[in-house]
């Protein structure tokens, strides 16, 4: 296992880890993701897109053009908890990654022409989104699933957005693109005196800051969600409350793998195969540091659209109460672990691991493939008997 060395730069946690070979991946996430929306749902969404548009120094197009010069791939996300900016360079180019990156970290400039243009840009990916029935359903659901800071989608809706100031967002990143909300993780090919020596050159900025959190995760509605409008298609998502442990959401992991999406899984086999309902089936996760949700959707026809709830539902039940066959759980161990696996191998996925873990408390992917080398099939069901027991909402989506 390759040693993994933290250290702090005014408040900034830094993480690296050497990885041989001729690029570094660079991840520096921040914890200002949608939970902090406050009063304007899809805030840190526009925060992100904002970051490219240019800085105190750089206009859009320099900004974008020096990306490009370094040869790297260079982008980021946002989710309910981080907003992670990414970059992946040759070992010879961290400096200079560093210095953009921190550029945009410490100087993003909102002007009101850049930023009306792409308030329209995001008005139109959240227009395209609505127009795919999968899409609405998630969102409705997860919607009545939840209250507060997590009831929006991370795109905020187009009332949401339209409503947004240029001031709104750029008051949004100065209170949260702090040190005390961020960790930078490197891994890659460079040295770790090299790491330290470019973090010390552009990350001294006077953005130390203190540590703000979120408002509590709060659960709403349970039972029932019924839509209309869905043309000759119909669409069911189940969403499953998951307690926010670690172990807990590996064992549920698990137990989707078993229940859910591949072609070797009950779920697949059942709407596909045994009933022949639909085309398209999908099991997820999503958490935070105080909540976890497990997602089973599948799709059928409109007027099989009940008799694929039903099967939804039967099979995730009979799964809590027969349990898992021992080839069931060799199988979704081995899936699970090749995919930690595979995570470690990778330079971008690793340091956006390190960066994102750090800040929500989640473990190493070397640790989480020793959890689930070792973890009991009896663990594996009665997490999954728990879940099926508890908070849980059904939507479907017919004509």
């Amino acid at each position: 296992m390759r040693k993994v060395h933290a250290f702090r730069h005014h408040g900034l946690r830094v993480m690296y880890q050497h990885l041989p070979g001729p690029l570094t991946a660079i991840a520096l996430s921040v914890r200002a993701g949608a939970r902090f929306d406050g009063r304007h749902p899809g805030l840190a969404h526009m925060a992100e897109h904002m970051l490219f548009q240019g800085t105190e120094s750089l206009d859009q197009l320099t900004l974008n053009r020096r990306a490009a010069e370094l040869g790297g791939e260079h982008n980021a996300d946002t989710g309910y908890e981080n907003i992670s900016l990414t970059f992946e360079v040759f070992n010879e180019d961290l400096a200079d990654a560093l210095a953009l990156l921190a550029e945009q970290f410490y100087r993003s400039a909102v002007t009101e022409e850049r930023f009306r243009k792409e308030r329209r840009v995001v008005v139109d990916e959240i227009r395209g989104r609505l127009d795919d029935p999968f899409e609405r359903v998630a969102r409705s659901a997860w919607g009545r699933f939840f209250r507060g800071s997590l009831a929006h989608p991370v795109s905020g809706t187009i009332g949401s957005v339209r409503l947004m100031q240029s001031r709104d967002v750029s008051a949004f990143i100065r209170r949260y693109f702090t040190h005390a909300q961020s960790v930078l993780a490197v891994v890659g090919g460079i040295s770790l005196s090299e790491t330290r020596a470019a973090v010390r050159r552009h990350f001294s900025g006077h953005r130390s800051g203190t540590e703000v959190l979120p408002p509590r995760a709060r659960f709403a509605a349970m039972g029932d969600l019924r839509l209309r409008g869905s043309g000759g298609q119909g669409y069911v998502t189940k969403l499953m409350a998951v307690p926010p442990t670690v172990r807990d959401i590996v064992a549920v992991g698990m137990a989707l793998d078993i229940v859910g999406a591949d072609p070797d899984s009950r779920l697949f086999q059942e709407v596909r195969e045994r009933l022949g309902l639909g085309y398209e089936v999908s099991a997820s996760l999503d958490w935070g540091p105080d909540w976890g949700v497990a997602f089973v959707s599948a799709t059928a026809a409109r007027g099989a659209v009940d008799r694929l709830r039903r099967a939804v539902d039967d099979t995730c039940r009979r799964a809590a109460v027969e349990g898992f066959a021992p080839d069931e759980v060799a199988r979704a161990r081995k899936k699970l672990r090749y995919r930690y696996a595979s995570l470690a191998e990778s330079r971008f996925d690793r340091a956006l691991a390190l960066a994102e873990g750090t800040l929500s408390g989640f473990p190493l992917p070397e640790r989480i493939e020793r959890l689930v080398s070792r973890m009991p099939a009896a663990e594996i069901q009665a997490a999954w008997t728990r879940v099926l027991g508890g908070r849980s909402l059904t939507a479907v989506l017919a004509g």
